[in-house]
Parts: C-alpha cells; structure tokens; sequence
C-alpha cells in the first residue's frame, strides 16, 4: 500500500503533468510586491482567501497555512488550540484588530474570535513572532447578505448581515447562530455571535472613531475535551469584547488611541448528567488602554496598560497588571535593502521588566529575489490556570512559574520570476527558556505545571503558489513546513510541549468551469508521536445573480485520526448553503 506522503505528492504534481502543454498563466493576486511585503515571515488570507476555503468556523482557515498546527477538539469551532512551528497552545498571541484577546486564564479560549463568518476581512500569521492577527471588514454605507446553511450532524445554521447609514456613520450589525448534535456522542453544540462595527469620519477624514462590538456564546458537550476518561462533560462560555478607538491624522503624524474590555464567562461541568458531583465557574475581565504615535517618517511610538483579573470557583480571585512603551520603525526601503524594528519594555510587578525586540532586514538581489532575516525575542506569562489551579485528581498549577522566554531567528529567501509565480524558503530556530508544560513521572499521578528548561526547535518552511488564466485549472498552491524539538523530555510525561507535528503539508487545486468554483485541499500531517494522516476539504460554489449556492465539506474521506493524544479526529461533515446578498 503507498504511503500518504507518496499520495499526497502525487495528487499535488498531477497537474504539473500538463505543463508542456500551452496554458496561460494568470497574474497572481498580491497584495504586495516583493519590496513591498515586510522583511519576516508572513502567511496572509485575504477575503477571496477566506470566501473559497471550506471551513465550518472561521478559526479554522488558519490551519490552511503549513506552519500552524491547529488542534480541533471539534469541528465546529467549540474549542481549538493552536501551535505556531511547535508552540503549545498557550504561546501564541492571537489578537483581534491589533489588540491581544489572549485569555488569561487559558489558552484553550484564545481562539474565540467574537466576530460572525460575514465579518472577516483578513488573517496576517506572523510566524516568527508567534502572532495571529483577525482583521474584520471596514463597516460601509450598504451591503446585506443572509445565508442559511444544513449539513451532517443536523446542523443548522442562519446568518444575517447588514451594512448601513447612520449620520456620518458607517455601521454593520451581523447575527449568527449555529445548532448540531456533534460529530460525536456528547458534542452536541448551540452557537450565538453577534457584532456591531461602526466607523465614523469627519469630510477630510483625518478625525475618525471607530467602534466594535462582538460576543459569543457557545453552550456544548465536551466529550473528553479535557480529562479523557471522562466522556461527558459540558461546558458553558460566554465572551464580550469591546472595543473603542479614536484617531487623528496630521500632515506629519497619526496619533490613535484605544480602550478595550473584553469579559469572559465558563461554567464547565465534569459530568453532564451529574452536575452537582463538579462544577467550576471561571469569570474573566481583561481591559486596558492602547495609544500609537506615528511620523511621517515611519517612526512609531506605543504605550500599553492592561489589567487582567479572575473570579473562579477553582483558582479563587487574583489580578495582575502590565505596562509597557515600545518605539520601532515601520517598514522603510533603502536602496535594495528592506528595514523594520520595535524594541519595548513591559512590567509585571510579579516578573518586573520583560523586554520585546523584533528586527526585520531584507535584501533585494533582483526585482524578482529577495533574501531576508527576521529576529523576534518574546515571553509570555502564565495563564492562571498554570499558576493556581488546584484538582489534586488530574491538575496542579505552581504559584512559582517563571515568564517563559525565547529567541526566534529566521532566514529565507521569496522568488517571484513573473506575476503569475511566486515561492519561498525559509529556516528557522527558536531558543527557548523557562519553557512551561503540563508534566508527570507516573502515569497514575496528577499532571503538575512546571518551568521544564531550555528547549531548542529548529525547522524549515517552503511554499509555492501558480495562477492560471482561460484554464479549467486555476491555481497550484503547495505549502510544507519541518520541525524538530531538540531536546529529550526530563520527565517521563508531557502534556503539551513534546506533542507536536514533525511534518505537515497543505496543497490546493483550485478549478472553475463555466462559473463553478472548486477549491480542493489536502492536509497530511506527520505528528512526532502518533501515526500520519491526510485529510481533504472541498468547496465547490456557483453564483447565480445575487445568489450564491455553496457545497463544502471538511475531512471528505473520512480519514481516522487523533487530533492529540486521547482526542479523536474531527469525522467527515458536509454542509450545503445558500447566501442572498447585494
């Protein structure tokens, strides 16, 4: 029998088979030349990005990018964790317009993105400064679309959103809600999200406000989402964030300055059909103040101060405050060489001064060649469940936790011959300190939180990408990335840290014939401990007037997997939809 990494390269050539053939090519879609893309490691998704990729929630299209390991314990975005070239889940900073909605109890909630699948606008990875940033649609003055979806699993989906005029504003209101009885016994799950976006300019535009609104609320089974032997838990969360900005534009600056709260509520329980034997309540706030000057010159200065606290039936009440002044250069092009760096300072009372630098440099060999060379030195603190949990059963937290630091290094090169073609190389290298993991020496004893040492992770990415123009076949992308963590466990078990995927390779076949689109991608991952596997997605969809019909489906095989350890795979589910919009 062949292997899947020998299919997956075989149904990736296929259609390089046709090439001494005649095919046009199609200038590329980017936004962004060469000189003009940031001299660091990058993984975009623009909306048409979004719109033809099959995915049930919108967290899910960042696992399309061959440098993110993304851990479903469902399909339909109830909880995922997210790995960025081998991080654990708690690493990664995910924001939302610029602002970090990490949530500081765990890092199992910092994927709720409180915006409806009409509200996405784009999707920057930033792979070697572990950051994630969701990027919603400016609000405009008109637009509606409203979309119904069913599928497998009884799923159920509505979805409203209307853009429109109020004064000077522009404004979106968008509603959301999603039903199922699970891919799984025990998964069974209600949707709510919600958002308001409005943006109002004065006639010059160079005085703006800028507000946003969005929540969700997800009530579900969780089967074996945290303790495997136990099969039906359930869990409650409720989020809220908000969002508030006012910006003015000066011939020789940009001063933008933002409040922001955002509120987190989880009500789990243990045993759905028993709730009183356990049953934690979990209410989080996390607010603060954003201010950026920016020159004309490219120069940028920044200051943050952010509070975090809990109310928690388990880890009891505690709250911690941050500041911080950062200053940097934004993107600036010197003769062939590409230049950009921020250096800042920021102060726990726990851990006192924690230092940040990131430097970009690029070189432009050619129009069509650059080298490049990013560094990124970052930490992150604790989740105060690592600090104070207390389950002498299966989980203690350590009050004791040092910040966890790393050096990112990276070097690469992008090539991009002509407007239709473009590929990259890159390798990469993370030192890292006071790494932070779940651990135990006996399989029968409680997992403990613990500063573990020093780890080393070295890798490489590699992409590629063809557009073609009057071809049934339209575009040829292929995206691998290698890891490895160099560095034996010290303890006989680890929770998180050493579960991580040596191998992953993402390609797509994008068709369209007669005005049907096809979008048809393959994922095959090679975790380090438990066996490989391939999953394909399909989205196939056809726009009639003001209509649009859509048939997508997520792992179509049926592929038998794990996500992790004692987590079974997301099973095959296929959706049908139809959207009216103008």
């Amino acid at each position: 029998m062949k292997s899947p990494l020998f299919l997956i390269i075989t149904f990736s050539s296929i259609p390089y088979l046709s090439f001494a053939q005649e095919i046009a090519l199609e200038k590329i879609s980017i936004k962004k030349s060469l000189s003009e893309r940031p001299a660091q490691g990058l993984d975009y998704f623009f909306q048409k990005d979004i719109e033809d990729r099959p995915y049930f929630s919108l967290e899910e299209i960042i696992d399309y990018s061959s440098s993110v390991d993304l851990r479903k314990r469902s399909i339909f975005g109830l909880q995922q964790d997210v790995s960025l070239r081998g991080s654990t889940f708690e690493d990664t900073s995910i924001s939302l317009q610029g602002i970090e909605i990490n949530d500081p109890q765990t890092g199992h909630f910092n994927l709720e993105i409180p915006l409806t699948s009409a509200d996405l606008e784009q999707i920057d990875i930033f792979k070697n400064s572990q950051r994630i940033n969701f990027i919603p649609k400016e609000p405009k003055s008109e637009g509606f679309l409203l979309k119904t979806s069913f599928g497998q699993h009884a799923l159920w989906e509505q979805l409203l959103s209307c853009n429109f005029p109020l004064g000077k504003a522009k404004n979106r209101i968008s509603c959301e809600h999603k039903i199922s009885k699970g891919g799984r016994q025990d998964t069974d799950f209600e949707i709510y999200n919600f958002s308001l976006h409005s943006l109002w300019e004065d006639k010059n535009k160079d005085k703006e406000i800028e507000f946003l609104f969005g929540s969700t609320k997800k009530d579900f089974g969780a089967d074996a989402f945290y303790v495997a032997s136990r099969p039906h838990e359930e869990e409650h969360i409720n989020q809220r964030f908000f969002s508030l900005r006012a910006g003015l534009k000066e011939e020789s600056f940009n001063l933008n300055n933002t409040f922001y709260l955002r509120r987190h509520g989880d009500k789990y329980i243990l045993d759905r059909h028993n709730p009183a034997f356990y049953t934690n309540y979990h209410t989080t706030y996390v607010y603060g103040l954003k201010s950026k000057l920016e020159f004309y010159n490219d120069l940028f200065l920044a200051f943050d101060i952010k509070r975090e606290t809990i109310d928690s039936t388990n880890l009891n009440k505690h709250y911690r405050l941050r500041k911080g002044l950062s200053f940097g250069v934004k993107d600036r092009e010197i003769g062939n060489f590409l230049f950009n760096f921020s250096g800042g300072l920021d102060y726990y009372e726990e851990w006192e001064y924690l230092e940040n630098i990131h430097l970009g440099l690029g070189y432009l060999l050619k129009d069509y060649l650059k080298l490049g060379f990013s560094f990124d030195r970052v930490w992150r603190a604790p989740s105060f469940t690592e600090l104070y949990y207390s389950d002498i059963s299966y989980n203690i937290g350590n009050s004791n936790l040092d910040i966890q630091k790393s050096n990112n290094f990276e070097w690469g090169m992008d090539y991009s011959p002509n407007d239709s073609f473009i590929a990259g190389l890159a390798f990469f290298f993370r030192d890292q300190s006071g790494t932070i993991d779940w651990i135990k020496d006996v399989s029968t004893d409680a997992w403990q939180a613990k500063n573990v040492g020093d780890l080393d992770v070295y890798g490489l990415d590699l992409y590629s990408r063809v557009n073609f123009k009057d071809n049934i076949l339209r575009q040829i992308s292929l995206g691998y990335t290698y890891l490895d963590l160099n560095k034996d466990n010290p303890y006989n078990f680890s929770k998180y840290v050493f579960d991580y995927n040596c191998h992953k390779i993402v390609s797509g076949l994008a068709f369209n014939l007669k005005g049907v689109s096809a979008n048809l991608i393959s994922n095959f991952s090679k975790p380090v401990d438990r066996k490989r596997y391939i999953t394909f997605d399909l989205k196939v969809k056809k726009e009639v007037s003001d209509f649009t019909l859509a048939l997508e489906g997520i792992n179509i095989f049926n592929e038998d997997y794990q996500e992790m350890r004692d987590i079974e795979g997301s099973a095959r589910a296929i959706k049908m939809s139809i959207a009216y919009s103008f």
